[in-house]
């Protein structure tokens, strides 16, 4: 009888000692992960004190994202590193990593080198550089790009048509625009180079659908790149019928989308721009800064 009380209470005592054991671990278990997190050379931001927000302590915070440090490094790559630091200094955590990271080799260093210096800097300057630095990211409205997405939008029919009226209305920027698309009349210019590309690319049987709504021109020129049983196959694969005008500028509209998607992976050439926009206006200067 002895002997089984024995067993009983040493049982009992290392069920208490595992039960502890397990209590612990559990309580460490953050700390765990987190240590093994920084062995492995992740980052260490959880180790780091929190930096109470600017202005909630009565300073400025320059609120850009993470996606606009790139645009912010280029904005201030010609500055001095003291008016960098006082930006990167400004910026959230996520965006001012994201500003520092595109910075280059040099400039960084000589940044770090001013931040580590405590200085004093006017406030009126500090809130001055976020103002010019919000007009220079944000008051920046359109762009040729931006217009040509709203073109592209458009129907094949009407794109063209817009254009025009564009080309007419200022040809230089119409020029620029027209770059970005290409039309029928494009490729009825292309070299015979990439008249072989395309059809090398295209299978008779889906040109083959495109073909009564091409122009004649253009028709000629691509059935010549299929020759022998290729031609029968694409005569074949063309529609059996007269189409009505709906239906060849649908078809037409889906062949350009094709030629513009030959174009995007450099299959086929894109027409070039036309003439250039008239220079800039002067630039003014503030705080550094060249401004358009």
């Amino acid at each position: 009888m002895d002997y089984l009380k024995y067993v009983m209470i040493v049982g009992l005592a290392s069920l208490s000692v595992a039960a502890v054991c397990c209590a612990s671990l559990w309580l460490m278990a953050p700390l765990i992960l987190a240590r093994a997190r920084r062995n492995g050379g992740e980052p260490m931001d959880d180790f780091l004190p929190e930096t109470p927000h600017r202005e909630e302590a009565g300073g400025v915070t320059f609120n850009f994202t993470p996606e606009q440090g790139p645009a912010l490094a280029g904005l201030l790559q010609n500055e001095g590193p003291e008016d960098i630091a006082i930006v990167l200094s400004h910026l959230p955590a996520e965006a001012g990593r994201a500003f520092f990271s595109a910075l280059n080799a040099e400039t960084r260093a000589k940044v770090l080198l001013s931040l580590a210096t405590p200085r004093n800097v006017d406030m009126d300057l500090i809130r001055g550089m976020k103002a010019e630095l919000e007009n220079r990211l944000y008051g920046v409205v359109g762009s040729p790009a931006e217009a040509a997405s709203f073109i592209a939008a458009l129907p094949y029919k009407e794109r063209k048509a817009i254009l025009e009226k564009i080309v007419t209305a200022d040809p230089d920027r119409g020029a620029e625009l027209r770059a970005f698309f290409i039309f029928d009349e494009d490729l009825r210019a292309m070299p015979e180079t990439d008249f072989k590309a395309l059809a090398a690319a295209v299978t008779p049987q889906t040109m083959g659908g495109f073909l009564p709504a091409l122009p004649e021109k253009l028709r000629i020129k691509i059935k010549d790149q299929y020759p022998g049983k290729l031609g029968l196959a694409l005569e074949k694969a063309a529609p059996k019928g007269e189409q009505g005008p709906k239906e060849k500028e649908a078809a037409l509209a889906r062949f350009m989308e094709l030629a513009e998607k030959l174009a995007a992976k450099g299959i086929i050439a894109r027409p070039k721009p036309g003439a250039k926009t008239a220079g800039a206006s002067a630039a003014r200067n503030i705080w550094g800064i060249k401004c358009l």
